[in-house]
């Protein structure tokens, strides 16, 4: 007689049965998640064959699981791809510069068409050296690299070149390959670029990028959204490239006012921007900070107060150090109110000294203090 036994499952049991269905540990594997698809979501020809695939282009946005959107302060700096250094050389990947310029398509998953809760998974987590022909929507590893990486790269290049990516082979084999320090630099950052339009009042555009990018403190992605690598890497310049007036005019219009045409069309070319245009020069204080340090990011320049209360409220003639202005008041100035020289605190105005003197002294040629040479200036 065969005896029946007993089993106990413990609450750990559940646990782990739980934990493992759950979102935190099953979605490690997004195989099963990926409905049935049709031919046509993948290739673009009726017949595809091993000779003619007519593969769509890579990445399938349609595709992509993001269950933890990245910032770019996680991404690595740069990568050494050495998992199929017995076929290619090594691959010297600067990811952190091409995570900036992601930022100007889909982000992450540009390339990371899955991206579980827990971790950004290497490709080398799915994606094997041979190849499945069991199961063709989970192509080689190299497979992969290649179709991500040359369908951006040619797209701009129109070559294949395997060195403009691939370390010399010589290198990996007597270990001598290593991450270098600078990224490849492609193409300058323009100066400045002149359009020519079709607006008959002003058929020209003078767009200073340089002073954009360095005095206005802005980034790729500000003004560069939902575009390919060739808008700017392109090596033969399509005209198809250009933009629309409305895609030109929405660009600018997160900053400037579009509606006085004025302000950027004129008839011949502009120099670049300088302050003294808006009627109040920056002069020696104020000539060293960023235009955002008086201009909130995220809102339209506009033109501000020139009263320094209105930028400098909050402070007390105790805590003032009046050093800061180029003049340490000697120990008698020190102890006057603001208002004794700059007379109803507007402080615009040249200091006034007859409140306490008779003689018509200038606190130019009889300074109440020492002057002082300003950090930096």
């Amino acid at each position: 007689m065969i005896k029946s036994r007993k089993i106990n499952f413990s609450p750990l049991f559940f646990i782990i049965v739980i934990l493992f269905f759950s979102s935190g540990y099953g979605d490690e594997s997004h195989d099963k998640a990926i409905p049935e698809l049709d031919c046509s979501e993948c290739h673009k020809c009726q017949a595809p064959s091993y000779e003619d695939p007519c593969l769509k282009a890579c990445p399938r946005f349609f595709l992509a699981q993001v269950h933890n959107p990245q910032t770019l302060a996680k991404a690595p700096d740069r990568l050494l791809l050495d998992k199929l250094v017995d076929k290619y050389g090594a691959v010297d990947f600067s990811h952190k510069l091409h995570a900036e310029m992601a930022e100007m398509d889909k982000g992450c998953s540009t390339c990371h068409h899955f991206i579980p809760k827990r971790r950004v998974p290497p490709c080398s987590d799915c994606h094997t050296k041979e190849a499945n022909p069991a199961n063709l929507r989970q192509p080689s590893l190299q497979a992969v690299y290649h179709r991500q990486c040359l369908t951006c790269h040619r797209e701009w290049s129109h070559t294949t070149e395997c060195r403009f990516c691939h370390l010399p082979v010589e290198e990996v084999k007597s270990g001598k390959a290593v991450i270098e320090e600078k990224p490849k630099s492609l193409i300058a950052n323009p100066i400045t670029k002149v359009y020519n339009t079709s607006f008959d009042e002003g058929p020209v555009v003078t767009f200073h990028h340089e002073q954009h990018v360095e005095l206005f403190n802005l980034s790729c992605v500000d003004c560069h959204k939902n575009e390919s690598c060739r808008y700017c890497h392109d090596l033969q310049k399509p005209a198809s490239l250009a933009k629309t007036p409305d895609e030109m005019h929405d660009i600018c219009s997160s900053c400037h006012d579009i509606d006085n045409c004025q302000k950027c069309h004129d008839t011949k070319e502009r120099p670049a921007f300088s302050h003294v245009s808006t009627g109040w020069s920056l002069g020696k204080y104020h000539s060293g900070l960023g235009c955002r340090a008086c201009h909130p990011k995220g809102k339209k320049i506009s033109k501000l107060s020139t009263s320094c209360v209105s930028c400098h409220a909050g402070w007390n003639q105790e805590t003032f150090k009046h050093a800061v202005t180029g003049l340490k008041l000697d120990e008698i100035h020190s102890e006057l109110d603001c208002g004794d020289c700059h007379v109803d605190k507007k402080f615009k105005r040249k200091p006034d000294c007859s409140a306490c003197h008779d003689d018509n002294r200038s606190p130019k040629k009889h300074p109440p203090g020492t002057y002082v040479k300003l950090s930096g200036k």
